[in-house]
């Protein structure tokens, strides 16, 4: 048991946050996985590295061909930087490109097609170096920066489809944070429940197709029903505590799952409840 209200209160409200993020986790990825979204994403940076309109296109469509970037298909979902230079350096020359022979890929590079690769390639010349390696290796290093800009869109998208699909499952199915802070606070038999339930998850957690019932225990607790079911007053409180929720569960499950390791630890670390009545 939980010796503090405060304590109490907020984990079992962390708990609801962690249980919704569960769900959404799991729609998030079954969502990207059917439209191909990683895959699409790299795609797009791909095509924005190496082509510019049309200019650029035809190496672009060489590239993004090649065996070493898309072995099982057209769209492939990840491209290594070593996989990236190995079809850059085959496409300029294949085998004519010797180990050291780096005035033929200098010609190589200025005879190529205009693209906004090209440049890039120019810059990583060095005078009189003579060592193929040395310039793939600047080549790979350019690709890694480049693919880090990928991330960071694909991971605004996947933040933004994270909390649409928070929402959604916040109003359909009332997920009001006001009111579920405010059940918690004033009614302790739901704190125990509640931390029962915490204790219960951490001590074997789960996730992918059980994070469902989970999130219909975490209702059940609490009396949510979905909108079709029990029809709300649509008030502002209610539409803020909803909106809450969303936002909450746009942080992501493994935020709240740190957070209520967190909490649970606190508890520990505190005098038990028969100490401080004494």
């Amino acid at each position: 048991m939980f010796g503090s209200q405060v304590l109490e209160t907020a984990t079992g409200l962390i708990f609801v946050f962690l249980s919704v993020s569960l769900i959404t986790t799991a729609l998030q990825e079954l969502i990207a996985s059917l439209t191909k979204l990683r895959a699409l994403t790299l795609r797009s940076g791909l095509k924005s590295m190496l082509a510019d309109g049309k200019q650029g296109l035809g190496l672009y469509e060489k590239i993004i061909g090649h065996p070493a970037v898309a072995p099982t298909g057209p769209l492939p979902s990840y491209v290594s930087a070593q996989q990236f230079s190995s079809a850059v350096l085959d496409t300029l020359g294949g085998a004519a490109l010797m180990p050291s022979a780096i005035t033929s890929l200098r010609i190589a590079v200025q005879n190529m097609p205009d693209s906004p690769l090209k440049p890039v390639l120019i810059s990583m010349f060095r005078e009189g170096e003579t060592d193929m390696s040395k310039f793939e290796g600047r080549l790979q290093q350019w690709f890694d920066q480049s693919m880090d800009r990928v991330s960071g869109s694909y991971k605004r998208i996947s933040q933004i489809l994270s909390l649409a699909i928070g929402a959604a499952l916040a109003f359909l199915f009332q997920i009001n944070t006001i009111g579920i802070l405010g059940l918690l606070w004033s009614e302790e038999p739901l704190r125990k429940a509640t931390n029962s339930a915490v204790s219960a998850y951490l001590a074997s957690p789960d996730t992918g197709s059980q994070s469902l019932q989970r999130v219909s225990d975490a209702m059940s607790l609490f009396g949510l029903r979905p909108i079709w079911e029990s029809h709300p007053a649509f008030d502002a409180t209610w539409f803020i505590g909803c909106a809450l929720t969303a936002v909450a569960v746009s942080f992501g499950a493994p935020f709240w799952f740190d957070l209520l390791q967190r909490f649970v630890n606190l508890r520990g670390t505190g005098p038990a409840p028969d100490t401080k009545k004494s």
